[in-house]
């Protein structure tokens, strides 16, 4: 046996297993991506479904709580100029519900993409298997 033949062999051995480990690799590497996937949605449908829970109740108790203030004001202004304070009321009312529907739509063009950790990650896979495949092309250019 040649000694070229003993040092040959385990490095067939180490190229052969390295194949064989990298759907094992892959598999663990897209799972651990997945799984960040599903953390990010899994946030993002707490985050919404709290908001319109939240936003229902408040919706609900701020009309209640306009329709009391129109009553009232129709009440005080009975005798008076109640045409003109309920027209008050109401450009008010119109005024505060644009205010508010430009702040909720503020809100969701602020808010980060959907899976932009989870991207991120990707970015930082390709960047890598990049830098680790740039001295194998400069080596074969050679």
């Amino acid at each position: 046996m040649s000694p070229d033949a003993d040092t040959a062999a385990p490095e067939r051995r180490g190229w052969f297993a390295t194949l064989r480990e990298l759907p094992a690799q892959l598999v663990a590497m897209l799972a651990t991506r997945g799984e960040i996937a599903a953390l990010e949605l899994s946030d993002a449908r707490d985050r919404l479904m709290r908001s319109l829970a939240l936003g229902a109740v408040a919706a609900v108790l701020l009309l209640a709580a306009l329709m009391t203030l129109s009553l009232l004001v129709a009440a005080i202004f009975w005798d008076g100029p109640r045409v003109l304070a309920l027209g008050a009321l109401t450009a008010l009312y119109a005024v505060a519900g644009v205010w508010l529907v430009a702040a909720v739509r503020r809100d969701f063009a602020a808010a980060p993409p959907l899976l932009a950790q989870t991207l991120a990650e990707l970015q930082k896979d390709r960047d890598a298997l990049a830098r680790r495949n740039a001295p194998e092309r400069s080596a074969d250019a050679t």
